[in-house]
């Protein structure tokens, strides 16, 4: 048995010579490397995360897509303006990319909650996800349309179901200031479409996207305005998809807004006459997305030409009827163009000497 003291020898030993006392540093060395001593870990708020689990419950493809939309929001190069407002707490953007790096997905969040594993986040994660589900819904909130429902809005809307989107989404939002506006302006309240990258929509939700000077240009068409979006890459394993592009319903109050010469296309510059209702996602897998290109690919070449032939029309028929003359010679055979190339040669050496 070895003595922590040191001591060895006599008996009487110990009554002539007081043990030493070991340190903590020298015991921990002295301890086999397979005992571990227990560090106290730092609990989640349990009740954020029963608040978390509550909104996850109620409507969960909502959670999904509002996160979604932060997320895209903050892996943005430009996200001093897409970011807009920062969440509390995040005093540095590494700091909240690290945080996010950390969370899990939220299908997975709601099993791991659902049986009641409180430890599988961390609190930085616990307080981003309160920050965005929570607080963030309390002014702006996400909530889904059933598939049964959507013939219902594109009646009210007046939009042709060319490409049907995936998910609609009802915006539901607090401003005072456009309730206000609203109220007082029934007769002057219209409706139109944004199309746009998924990283612009946390700032438009709210209303922070026409800071400096900026505008924001609607228009009556959705297919145009889809047209506008550019597909952006969303969460793995989200169910909106993969690949995302996205169309916001935007209803504003016609008050000295400016349009355009064929009354398509409203320019809005003040954010207190405009209220987004509903989003419109178009969610695509990538072996969707890349067969879609590869067929626009394929396309591409034969609507150049299409184009040039509708903007250049008097070129394209000068062009027709020099081929069609051309053609009509071709019985003269080849003696024809050789004289003909003969001759020009000739003159084109006269001209020079």
């Amino acid at each position: 048995m070895t003595l922590l003291s040191g001591a060895s020898g006599a008996v009487g030993y110990h009554s002539q010579m007081r043990a030493k006392r070991i340190s903590w540093r020298r015991l921990v060395a002295l301890l086999p490397q397979s005992i571990e001593v227990p560090l106290k870990s730092e609990t989640p708020n349990l009740g954020a995360l029963h608040q978390v689990q509550r909104r996850l419950q109620e409507d969960f493809l909502g959670c999904e897509a509002l996160w979604t939309i932060f997320v895209a929001a903050a892996w943005s190069y430009r996200y001093r303006t897409r970011l807009r407002p920062l969440p509390s707490h995040w005093d540095t953007i590494d700091l909240l990319c690290d945080t996010l790096s950390d969370a899990p997905r939220l299908e997975v969040l709601r099993e791991q909650l659902l049986h009641c594993d409180y430890q599988a986040c961390s609190p930085n994660v616990v307080r981003l996800l309160t920050d965005i589900l929570v607080d963030q819904a309390n002014r702006v909130s996400l909530s889904s349309l059933r598939p049964c429902e959507f013939e219902q809005l594109y009646a009210h809307l007046g939009m042709p179901a060319r490409r049907p989107p995936t998910q609609i989404f009802e915006v539901r939002t607090k401003s005072e200031a456009y309730a206000r506006l609203r109220q007082e302006n029934r007769s002057s309240v219209r409706l139109g479409f944004y199309g746009c990258k998924l990283e612009k929509l946390y700032a438009l939700l709210n209303a922070n996207s026409l800071t400096h000077g900026r505008c924001l240009e609607l228009t009556s068409d959705v297919n145009e305005a889809l047209a506008r979006s550019k597909p952006q890459a969303g969460l793995g394993g989200s169910r909106c998809g993969s690949i995302l592009r996205c169309v916001a319903v935007v209803e504003f109050v016609f008050q000295g807004n400016e349009t355009s010469g064929d009354k398509r296309h409203v320019i809005i510059r003040d954010a207190d006459t405009m209220q987004v209702s509903y989003l419109l996602l178009y969610g695509q897998s990538c072996h969707e997305h890349a067969a879609e290109r590869q067929k626009q690919l394929v396309m591409q070449p034969a609507k150049k030409l299409l184009n040039w032939l509708e903007g250049h029309q008097d070129e394209a028929i000068s062009l027709g009827v020099g081929l069609l003359i051309a053609s009509t010679m071709a019985h003269f055979g080849c003696t024809f163009f050789r004289l003909f190339a003969r001759t020009g040669l000739h003159v084109l050496k006269r001209g020079l000497l």
